[in-house]
């Protein structure tokens, strides 16, 4: 049962990253101010270049899931 909860959690937190992604692109074609939590406030910003970084959220795995 914990696999299963583990496996939605992941893809949920990849949909996640996903949409982050796009929204940080999308706001530097356009140049637009996205909040961002800085320093105990939040500040908003111009998002720069982010580069891709897997912590813990691949496990090793490479993207299949056991059924």
């Amino acid at each position: 049962m914990m696999k299963m909860h583990n496996k939605y959690g992941i893809i949920g937190l990849k949909a996640l990253q996903r949409a982050a992604a796009k929204v940080a692109e999308d706001a530097r074609k356009n140049n637009y101010k996205i909040p961002i939590w800085k320093n105990g406030r939040i500040e908003y910003e111009v998002p720069g270049i982010i580069h891709e970084q897997s912590g813990a959220v691949d496990h090793g795995n490479s993207g299949s899931f056991d059924k």
